[in-house]
């Protein structure tokens, strides 16, 4: 079955002011550009030996991905979000696979991009609009390889460009410093694949990978912090040459949450530091930027280094899972690499940096989260992020127990049955 996006038409853009605070003293005001107003022509061919139909529909994206409903409540129609195994998706012409409406979304398995369409939005700024042709498959890619999206990835302990996702689970938790010691951690073990807690030398545990990440380095206002890391990684390089290593944390925003890093400082870092790692065969993960979709060092950062990163990792602090997917969708567009979502949270951040409160609002948004992350190509793992600055209700473990919390608990019985 294959499925051809046609972008019709695209009208009035709009930019609106759009602060995210997340604890950050010094956040600039950014320039957040939406498309208010855009049509595709869906065309569905289905070919079984010499007999094949075709169908059209015109689906409106103005309120792209508010009607979405993940790959299990979907139907088994034509406008179903979901793919057969066997299903190629030659020619995409949006901006990125999750930006459609639920009844365009194509849930891949595997895409192919064997042809091209060009693709132009009606935007104020260039960010979402490419004369390029633009293709959003999930063997994207990568350096040199190509990558696999966890549905048709190998089992495999093993983490290389081709095979992304540690033990073909995409699903994780962005921990903290000891996480894996707290009850809460055994009871989601076995059904999450990495965890992170912001060390270069994060240990395995319990059968999940831990993921490594330079938190900070020469240049980086934390001063403190980064020194320590740095100390840390030489040693552990010294001995072990991890599989995957994670850039630095948040260098777009100010310390003490934040790396604070020059473009200039943390391209001299990962030249001298990470980029060297990969002529040992060490899959290099982007630094992550605080100002999601609005940010604007990566690319001058992309620019600067001689040895460019396997994949994109990306911070979501969304309220619901429809501007979730613009996040993903901008960084898959942009950069051309696989998604690791490192940390997810839900938070209103069109008005500084509020957590959620609403229990039922984050039980929506961890669960519908989830289902688009399993369901999107782009991206080969996610985890919920345990940081500070994220309330009382969110975090996923009781401060003082350990054990998960209703949040926690909400998160295990989405990932439970994947």
């Amino acid at each position: 079955m294959q499925y051809t996006l046609v972008l019709a038409a695209a009208a009035l853009a709009h930019a609106h002011e759009h602060g995210h605070g997340r604890f950050h003293g010094k956040r600039s005001t950014v320039t957040d550009t939406v498309v208010e107003d855009v049509y595709v022509t869906v065309t569905e061919y289905v070919t079984a030996a010499a007999t094949s139909s075709a169908s059209s529909l015109t689906v409106d994206l103005k309120n792209h991905w508010h009607s979405w409903s993940s790959p299990a409540a979907a139907s088994s129609s034509s406008e179903a979000s979901s793919a057969p195994a066997s299903t190629s998706v030659s020619s995409v012409s949006t901006p990125s696979s999750s930006w459609t409406s639920s009844s365009a979304y194509v849930s891949p398995v595997a895409y192919s991009s064997s042809s091209s369409a060009a693709t132009t939005l009606a935007t104020s700024t260039s960010v979402y609009s490419s004369s390029s042709a633009y293709s959003a498959p999930s063997s994207v890619a990568s350096s040199s390889s190509a990558y696999s999206a966890s549905s048709a990835v190998a089992s495999s302990t093993g983490i290389t460009v081709n095979n992304l996702t540690p033990n073909g689970k995409k699903a994780g938790l962005s921990g903290y410093s000891g996480v894996q010691n707290i009850d809460g951690f055994s009871d989601l073990a076995p059904y999450i694949s990495w965890y992170s807690d912001y060390l270069p030398n994060t240990p395995d545990e319990q059968g999940v990978k831990g993921i490594g990440m330079l938190w900070g380095a020469s240049g980086s206002a934390c001063t403190n912090v980064s020194t320590e890391r740095v100390d840390t990684f030489d040693t552990m390089i010294a001995d072990t040459i991890p599989e995957i290593m994670f850039g630095f944390y948040e260098p777009d925003c100010t310390c003490d949450m934040s790396s604070e890093m020059s473009v200039s400082d943390a391209a001299a870092a990962w030249e001298s530091l990470i980029a060297p790692l990969k002529q040992s065969g060490t899959v290099l993960g982007s630094p992550s930027m605080c100002k999601q979709k609005d940010e604007d060092f990566l690319t001058p950062f992309n620019s600067s280094v001689t040895t460019t990163w396997d994949v994109t990792a990306i911070h979501i602090n969304k309220p619901n899972v429809t501007e979730a997917i613009k996040d993903v969708g901008y960084y898959h567009w942009k950069y051309g690499k696989p998604i690791w979502v490192t940390e997810f949270a839900c938070v209103d951040d069109e008005n500084g940096f509020t957590a959620c409160t609403d229990q039922d609002q984050i039980n929506s948004f961890i669960n519908d989260c989830v289902s688009f992350f399993e369901g999107n190509g782009s991206v080969v793992a996610y985890g919920p992020s345990n940081g500070e600055g994220l309330g009382d209700v969110w975090p996923l473990f009781d401060s003082s127990t350990g054990e998960l919390s209703a949040s926690g608990t909400t998160y295990l019985n989405a990932i439970k049955g994947l």
